[in-house]
């Protein structure tokens, strides 16, 4: 089972440019016929030169740790084989983390990493799209939509869907952009992009084989059964009184037949950020947890979220999944994390992460074997960090420190 990554961070990217192409409408259970609207990137999608960062947010600024230049994304494929991506360098392994090999430096800003085996991958930056088809030992530079890409989930060599474009939540820190972005496919492993219909502002995407797809839009999770051609929804999030008045963010990880999501912002209150995590099938979606200082009228939840502030989720099987947060205010932070089993009807509470103060990107392969990367405070000085564990929890190693 491949882990999936994502990561909660400030980006500030901002889609500029005009076209035509995005489809005019999409099709839900709820809505046979809702117009896509204003949520869409003026234009949509098309090939040509990357949209630039917004000239008012830093790339790569990390909840106002700028310049800390921290490891991201981590995703690993087997117990030996990994890589570990974030701004200036991307990381491999072919040991379980015991050592790790510089792959590409310079001017990079990686935010995610998706392989689908030990050959074959691609890592998504704030200006940048690269694939590899030998683990990595090159990489070749592919050219972009315009809205850029965000994020990428791949099937096979050839096909893959993304979320190009949008307009990041920079208050919120929240890289998966909260409106205008827009859903592309490829056929020729990321080379050339079309746009597919979907409901308003697209947020994340991800396909568990064949047909069957789940997408997080304006802070709700949706289901295809027909490889995106219409959508159902199956979780609306908060709503009604109480509820806030701008989306969240959804964020999804497909595992075979179902999903694990996060429903994450908007806001935050009290040292407390508003989120609520999801399991869910064609059947239906079941929120697990949230955060109790924050109403959320319309979903009960079997209990209170891991800790203060949403981190990154890593979908382990269909049946379980590990969701990391993170506390800023207890001390130097911490990350608390729990493991959720049995579709989520178990939620083991399972510590800390040790070594981090704040986790950024996870990848478990079981219940018991996982790397989490993150930052790590030791005074006015901050530095990233790769830790793993082979035991659940109990026992954490620091396995690379990055000034």
């Amino acid at each position: 089972m491949r882990a999936r990554v994502i990561a909660v961070l400030a980006a500030g990217l901002v889609a500029g440019c005009g076209g035509s192409g995005v489809p005019a409408a999409v099709h839900t259970a709820t809505s046979p016929s809702t117009p896509a609207g204003s949520g869409q990137a003026p234009g949509g999608p098309r090939n040509g030169a990357p949209c630039k960062p917004s000239a008012g947010v830093a790339p790569g600024t990390f909840f106002g740790y700028e310049g800390s230049n921290p490891l991201r994304a981590v995703q690993f494929v087997s117990p030996e084989r990994g890589w570990v991506a974030g701004r200036h360098v991307l990381l491999a392994t072919t040991d379980g983390g015991a050592s790790w090999t510089v792959q590409r430096r310079g001017e990079l800003d990686l935010v995610s990493v998706d392989f689908i085996s030990a050959d074959t991958g691609w890592a998504v930056g704030l200006d940048s799209l690269l694939s590899t088809s030998n683990g990595g030992r090159t990489w070749t530079a592919l050219p972009e939509p315009c809205g850029v890409i965000r994020s990428v989930h791949f099937l096979s060599p050839r096909d893959g869907y993304a979320i190009a474009g949008g307009i990041d939540p920079v208050s919120d820190g929240v890289l998966a952009p909260a409106s205008g972005g827009a859903v592309v496919r490829t056929t020729d492993g990321g080379r050339s992009w079309q746009p597919v219909a979907a409901p308003a502002d697209p947020q994340t995407v991800c396909f568990s084989g064949g047909n069957s797809g789940w997408l997080g839009a304006a802070g709700k999770l949706y289901f295809s059964a027909d490889g995106g051609q219409s959508w159902r929804l199956q979780a609306a999030g908060p709503h009604g009184s109480g509820a806030p008045a701008a989306p969240g963010v959804m964020f999804v990880q497909c595992a075979s037949g179902s999903v694990w999501a996060l429903d994450v912002g908007p806001g935050a209150a009290s040292s407390q950020q508003p989120h609520i995590g999801y399991h869910a099938s064609p059947a239906g979606a079941v929120p697990l947890f949230a955060e109790q200082y924050f109403p959320h009228p319309g979903v009960r939840v079997r209990a209170e979220a891991p800790s203060a502030y949403a981190g990154p989720v890593s979908a382990i099987s269909s049946s379980a999944a590990a969701f990391i947060d993170w506390c800023d205010v207890c001390g130097y932070g911490t990350a608390p994390w729990v493991l959720a089993a049995d579709d989520g009807a178990r939620l083991d509470r399972a510590g800390t992460v040790g070594g981090l103060n704040q986790a950024l990107g996870a990848s478990f392969l079981s219940p018991s074997l996982g790397w989490v990367v993150g930052t790590w405070r030791s005074g006015a000085q901050i530095s990233s960090r790769i830790v793993s564990t082979a035991d659940g929890g109990r026992s954490w190693r620091v396995q690379y420190p990055a000034g």
